[in-house]
């Protein structure tokens, strides 16, 4: 058995957020982390980023959760940007055509500074 999918969030200086995901994005690890997600986009928050870093396997429910959030926040003028996901689940995701729908970027680190908001 595959350990439990887990989630946790932190909220970087420059006001973006940043949810970690660790393990499968399979149909049952979804579900373990669904309300979760839901609960780290709920207030101001309009910049998030999503670390796939410890994402091995990423499957169609998954991918609905991510267009969701997604397609969410957008609605109230935010972004969501994917980072740090393997090969393998790069893969998946541009099959799918998320690429088209999401900016995907290296590392976390690559996507907080490229949602960071231009200094004036």
């Amino acid at each position: 058995m595959n350990e439990p999918t887990t989630l946790t969030t932190e909220e970087r200086p420059n006001g973006v957020k940043v949810i970690h995901i660790h393990g499968d994005l399979d149909s049952m690890g979804t579900h373990m982390v669904e309300k979760s997600f839901e609960s780290a986009l709920d207030g101001p928050t309009q910049r998030v980023v999503v670390d796939m870093q410890d994402v091995s396997f990423i499957s169609s429910a998954g991918m609905a959760m991510l267009l969701v959030k997604g397609k969410n926040l957008r609605q109230q003028r935010g972004q969501l940007v994917l980072a740090g996901a393997s090969e393998r689940v790069r893969e998946v995701l541009a099959l799918a055509g998320f690429n088209e729908l999401f900016d995907m970027y290296p590392t976390v680190d690559d996507a907080v500074n490229a949602l960071a908001p231009a200094e004036s």
